[in-house]
């Protein structure tokens, strides 16, 4: 059994939205080698299920080259723009110039979003079976892109457990209640995230058989 084109079609929209968070949100300077490094783990995350277009030029491309077929061709780049967009909204809903008042709501979305990448691309690699060394290289890159988006804004903690150290510190600022929400927001984020990364599994066990058909050179035509 391989990934359904709805499965696909998901990974698609998620791929391209963390690639677009990286180019949206990432800080100055580093804009190039984070959505490099996003690049990078969404493809090792995801390369199984849809291949990681995660750019209508790309699927465009094979389509053109009779590499992939038109018809699915076409809803991975219905995917593309839409986790593009959802990026773009997401990143207007917790622009880093709104009032300082918002500064702890920004730093709870942030670390929701570090986290919830880490925890994705960690479950995907577990659920993919991937080789020791590409998954230290994807959780590794994963950790470091989550910390960079996310640092100028909450620290990029991305670990409930250190949260709560720097909470028992009195090292987080704010009433007991917000660093709560500041606790709890990441691990909902983690449990959402598991799901969904489960969700793109085709079966209980994804085998290189089954997986093959994911690639893009595979596809029909």
């Amino acid at each position: 059994m391989t990934p359904s084109l709805t499965q696909r079609f998901v990974a698609e929209v998620i791929g391209t939205f963390f690639l677009v968070i990286a180019a949206l949100l990432s800080p100055s300077g580093l804009t190039f080698a984070l959505v490099g490094a996003t690049l990078l783990t969404m493809v090792i995350a995801l390369g199984q299920v849809s291949g990681s277009h995660l750019n209508p030029a790309v699927t465009l491309g094979l389509i053109a080259a009779r590499a992939f077929s038109w018809r699915e061709g076409l809803i991975y780049i219905v995917a593309q723009i839409l986790g593009a967009f959802l990026a773009l909204g997401f990143g207007q809903l917790v622009d880093r110039r709104l009032p300082v008042a918002g500064s702890h709501a920004n730093a709870v979305w942030f670390e929701s979003l570090g986290t919830a990448l880490l925890v994705f691309v960690v479950v995907r690699i577990v659920i993919a079976k991937a080789a020791p060394a590409a998954s230290a290289l994807a959780i590794g890159t994963a950790l470091a892109v989550g910390i960079a988006i996310a640092g100028p804004s909450s620290g990029g903690v991305l670990n409930p457990a250190i949260a709560l150290v720097l909470l028992s510190s009195h090292l987080l600022k704010g009433s007991l209640l917000t660093n709560l929400v500041y606790l709890a927001a990441p691990l909902l984020a983690a449990i959402v995230a598991a799901l969904i990364a489960r969700a793109l599994a085709p079966s209980e066990a994804e085998t290189p058989a089954r997986l093959s058909a994911a690639n893009p050179g595979t596809g029909s035509r």
